[in-house]
């Protein structure tokens, strides 16, 4: 049976090129993001391009890693109670 490569652990680089052991949990696509955040998924994409948020490229699909939507989320209330 073909395994989904999202199933077993991937060695990625990012955060200064520093490998680091991953698993399909630790990230969410861009789509899955843009809800979690309350914004709509091209909005992702222009963060992702402006370097606001991190993503990886894999078999040509965008992923966030779940640690960077929650930084988002924090970030995000935190300007909503110094307003």
């Amino acid at each position: 049976m073909r395994q989904n490569f999202l199933d077993r652990p991937y060695r990625l680089c990012y955060y200064g090129c520093v490998a680091t052991q991953r698993q399909a949990s630790d990230f969410m696509t861009a789509r899955q993001a843009a809800k979690q955040l309350g914004v709509h998924f091209t909005t992702i994409y222009r963060w992702i391009d402006a370097e606001t948020i991190l993503s990886i490229n894999f078999g040509g699909i965008l992923f966030v890693p779940k640690s960077e939507v929650e930084r988002l989320k924090k970030k995000k209330a935190t300007e909503a109670t110094t307003r």
